[in-house]
């Protein structure tokens, strides 16, 4: 049993050691004004974000630019479940008797978000698993358009450009933690299971895994429902914490600003999702204070679109002198034991070990036999 236990604890060091950082920065935030605590809250939810979008290009290695359709469909399927049928019947008087019926606790509202934004997931990773490269990003982006326009004009169930509004809110400090520990879990259990080795190492060399008995088009659907139903709940938080959600929260200033935290942190590892989404959370909400003429407490002239123009340079500044972010794409390596094997950090192996590996995951059969010269 103690084994076991071992095994398990360093199984999951590594989420753990993230998570533990994550509690650390959102405790400093309870000792400020209840306004920092709710930042801290947000800040919290963009990790879930950003986590939902690192397990499909993390492991994927295609970029979508069109995942906050996902966070959109959870938000919006949470808020209606959230809202009591009597101000639903106010609301949204020409909605289906099911959704003005339909109502349920936050927690079942944030779950079935997520499997609302999976489900929707599903039906479009079908041919969007078979492409890749600039192809995939304007399908994702097109995704996103449609997903935002039926949110806009839906009146009779998402009140249109008006949104939806007095939704009750939950999403608070410990329910956001909770729900970063189980994205935190989720993401590292997948890309250490059979499924993320054999994605990783099509990321690597597509040909050379489609060669080991990889089906690419297969394991990057499973990765898009999966890293779809993370990105459904945290747009379902998102909508429990505001109180409200309209089709324009979920569009392409909140899209660019969760890649900007997957880039600067390092999209190729758990590690670099984490440490972004908070860097980025932070230095964002500095900026914006002092866009309002207050930089740490100091008055300093208002610039008006300072963040926008501060996070563009940091970004392409990373993306030059560091192209795979703060983390170079490596986990982060916890310290061994007295007794315990020497083993190798956690880092992205080249073409030709992923392809390996995926062979024998995928049971394509031992290494061929080296003739001796």
């Amino acid at each position: 049993m103690n084994g076991l236990l071992r095994r398990a604890g360093g199984a999951l060091g590594v989420p753990a050691v993230l998570f533990a950082g994550v509690v650390v920065a959102a405790s400093l935030a309870t000792t400020g004004p209840p306004s920092l605590e709710r930042l801290a809250v947000g800040g919290l939810v963009n990790v879930v974000l950003v986590v939902g979008l690192y397990v499909f290009v993390g492991n994927s290695g295609v970029w979508s630019f069109g995942h906050m359709s996902f966070a959109l469909i959870g938000g919006y399927v949470a808020g209606l479940l959230a809202l009591p049928a009597r101000l639903k019947g106010q609301l949204l008087p020409d909605a289906p008797a099911l959704v003005r019926d339909l109502h349920s606790g936050p927690f079942v509202a944030v779950v079935v978000g997520g499997l609302a934004a999976a489900v929707v997931a599903l039906v479009v990773a079908v041919p969007l698993s078979r492409i890749g490269g600039l192809s995939a990003g304007l399908a994702t982006v097109s995704l996103l358009i449609a997903i935002s326009a039926v949110a806009a004009q839906w009146q009779s169930v998402t009140r249109g450009q008006k949104g939806l509004s007095s939704i009750p809110t939950s999403t608070t400090m410990p329910v956001a933690l909770a729900w970063v520990l189980v994205a935190l879990l989720i993401a590292w259990t997948y890309q250490r299971s059979s499924y993320g080795i054999r994605l990783r190492a099509s990321k690597s060399d597509e040909i050379a895994a489609a060669a080991s008995g990889v089906s690419v088009p297969v394991q990057r659907g499973v990765a898009f429902v999966l890293s779809a139903f993370l990105t459904g709940i945290g747009g379902a938080l998102f909508a429990l914490q505001l109180g409200s959600i309209n089709p324009d929260v979920f569009y392409l200033d909140y899209t660019f600003l969760i890649i900007t935290m997957l880039v600067l942190g390092g999209a190729g590892s758990l590690t670099g999702a984490v440490a972004g989404s908070v860097a980025v959370s932070v230095l964002a909400e500095v900026l914006r204070r002092a866009e309002g003429g207050s930089l740490l407490g100091l008055p300093v002239p208002s610039r008006p679109g300072l963040a926008d123009v501060v996070l563009g340079v940091v970004l392409v500044v990373m993306l030059l002198r560091r192209p795979g972010g703060l983390t170079g794409g490596r986990e982060l390596r916890l310290p061994r034991r007295r007794g315990e094997r020497h083993r190798p950090p956690t880092v992205i192996p080249d073409a030709s070990e992923e392809s390996a590996l995926a062979g024998a995951v995928a049971g394509a059969g031992p290494e061929p036999r080296r003739e001796d010269s």
